[in-house]
């Protein structure tokens, strides 16, 4: 293909003139004629214009010239170049000069199809794309990205590989769109689809339970609700109806799930009905001289010998015995549960002969109910456990309330218990055994919390459980103790009913850098008032270094460091408490009380293990 460049008159006076266009030839032979011979001469454009017809050859004709390309070109509209027409693989990944067939859809296109549109290389011999913004590349694609060299629309869809996954490549002029599949979303550089998290969407597909998958989603629903046919919605499900309980008597279904329940006298435990032992929660129940009799769902009462019940069947009413016949020669005397012939109080007549002798009171077992029955002469005597008294009208023991009757022994509060009490320990302090408070590093210790001065006394709790309690049995102004240091604090304030397991050694973690040897480690004083000044605390083994100091001050005695120099490492200590001789109130008590009266007031001896870690 050859096409017409222009032409160049010269005059015989040496006049030439250039023109762009065969036309004007003859008007600039015209104009330049300074003489009477005027001749026109040819220009090789081949030789006056370097590099053109790249990959082709140049063809020098009258007045133009024509590109003849190489194989595989073709000439441009223009006819001043030749256009690569070649097709390969276009690439778009390349590792040191090696093009990656991974990276290629195996569509052949032309160079600039593959280089304008985000190659990196193209064809068999891997040819790199020069850079966008570079002389190769504007003069490759002068359209700009999209289109061809020769300003064709390139098929994003075809050349570029993986492109819309998830979805459908749709191209248009200059560019493409990526159409996705259900589920999916174009992501940010809009090359790919990418999965739509459903769930995260408002409204959202379900009511409940929302899991995104790969390209959908899957709705679930909690226990107590099943799923419906549109696979979005939870619904109730009636475990009743459905026989999907494992109640034991009534299954009542409510939202979510379902309920069991009992007849009367039976308590539900999960799924099952346990029948109340109405006996062993009211003791009572059939008074003094009955018997309660457990039944499912019930009870029945039965009466001692000498007595029977009255017509609400839960009472036992004594029998008159003298109203009936009996063999008493000198009178008949009524008694409860029995009758006396004529005896004095305390005697009975014998079985055999009319004569009075000592009645056993003990050999019927309502005479002290729970206590130990001890017959006298004519007579007879309850004795009951330590920390118990002896009540006639509940024909029992009763447990004796140490925390109010004639004082509490304790220093820091006490709490009663059944058939002893517990004393408390300051706010920070710990229960170490009965009768010891301990504290140290790391155990938070604050100050005394003060209480409502008014409060009814109704509302003073002490369970045996309870961390931080209000003192039991103490008047509603509060009760004045000694404190630590000797001066007078209201015990109407929060104590700590803590305790702390002393079996198994106290583990602390202390760091040398940071410790003084005047500070505290360790402190502990005693619970008890009357320990207080007598009793003083020791190490008793893990010690013999002299590592470690028990220094006693006003009452309290705190664990320090030493003089010595001391190495990071780990210590086990024994710590125990020792009763100073004993003076003469101590020996007043222990010879006015029972034997294990002293031991309970004064609490056990401590004996702990302390586990210090210094780094």
């Amino acid at each position: 293909m050859s096409v017409q460049r222009g032409c160049t008159t010269v005059s015989p006076g040496g006049c030439s003139a250039r023109t762009s266009s065969a036309p004007s030839c003859a008007s600039a032979l015209l104009a330049c004629s300074a003489g009477p011979m005027a001749r026109v001469a040819d220009e090789n454009e081949c030789r006056t214009k370097p590099g053109i017809c790249a990959n082709g050859r140049c063809v020098n004709t009258a007045g133009s010239y024509r590109c003849d390309c190489n194989e595989g070109f073709q000439v441009s509209p223009s006819g001043t170049e030749c256009i690569d027409t070649r097709q390969g693989f276009c690439f778009t990944e390349v590792l040191q000069t090696m093009c990656q067939m991974s990276s290629t859809n195996r569509n052949l296109v032309t160079k600039s199809e593959c280089c304008c549109n985000s190659g990196r290389s193209w064809g068999p011999q891997c040819e790199l794309c020069p850079l966008p913004g570079t002389a190769h590349y504007k003069k490759m694609c002068p359209h700009g990205p999209g289109y061809s060299t020769d300003g064709r629309d390139i098929d994003e869809c075809k050349v570029l590989p993986n492109l819309c996954r998830n979805g459908q490549c749709i191209n248009s002029i200059g560019s493409f769109r990526c159409h996705c599949r259900l589920g999916y979303t174009p992501d940010i550089t809009g090359t790919a689809c990418q999965d739509l998290d459903e769930c995260n969407q408002s409204p959202k597909p379900c009511n409940f339970i929302c899991k995104n998958t790969e390209g959908s989603y899957q709705c679930s629903c909690p226990r107590g609700y099943i799923l419906q046919e549109d696979g979005k919605i939870c619904k109730d499900l009636d475990e009743c109806s459905t026989k999907q309980h494992n109640c034991q008597f009534l299954c009542v279904n409510v939202i979510g799930g379902f309920n069991c329940k009992c007849p009367p006298g039976f308590t539900q435990h999960h799924s099952s009905c346990i029948d109340n032992n109405e006996c062993t929660a009211q003791p009572s129940l059939c008074g003094a001289k009955g018997q309660c009799l457990n039944t499912p769902g019930s009870y029945n009462c039965e009466c001692q010998k000498g007595f029977s019940l009255d017509s609400s069947g839960v009472n036992c009413e004594d029998v008159d015995e003298c109203d009936g016949n009996h063999r008493c020669q000198h009178g008949c005397q009524n008694v409860l549960g029995g009758y006396r012939c004529g005896c004095p109080q305390g005697y009975v007549q014998h079985y055999q002969w009319n004569q009075c002798v000592d009645e056993n009171e003990c050999s019927s077992p309502s005479a002290c109910g729970s206590a130990s029955c001890y017959n006298t002469l004519g007579s007879f005597k309850c004795v009951c456990p330590s920390g118990f008294d002896f009540d006639q009208a509940f024909g029992g023991c009763q447990d004796v309330d140490e925390c109010s009757a004639g004082g509490s022994p304790c220093s820091y509060g006490c709490s009663n218990t059944d058939g002893g009490y517990l004393c408390g320990c300051p706010g920070g302090y710990f229960r170490a055994g009965q009768g010891h408070c301990i504290s140290g590093l790391g155990f938070g210790k604050g100050p005394y919390l003060p209480a409502p001065q008014e409060e009814d006394e109704d509302n003073l709790l002490s369970p045996e459980t309870c961390y931080e309690c209000k003192i039991n049995g103490y008047p509603k102004r509060g009760r004045q103790r000694r404190s630590v240091n000797g001066t007078e604090r209201h015990q109407d304030q929060a104590v700590n009913l803590a305790s702390m397991d002393v079996e198994a050694p106290l583990s602390m973690a202390l760091n040398l850098s940071e410790l003084a040897h005047k500070e505290h480690i360790l402190e502990l004083l005693p619970a008890v008032e009357l320990l207080e000044n007598r009793v003083r605390y020791a190490i008793a083994q893990g010690n013999e270094e002299g590592l470690f100091r028990i220094h006693h001050k006003e009452g309290l005695s705190f664990l320090h460091l030493g003089r010595k120099k001391i190495l990071p490492g780990t210590y086990l200590l024994e710590i125990v408490s020792v009763a100073l001789p004993r003076r003469r109130e101590l020996h007043k008590l222990e010879a006015n009380n029972h034997l294990d009266y002293l031991a309970g007031e004064l609490g056990q001896a401590l004996r702990m293990k302390l586990q210090l870690q210094l780094y």
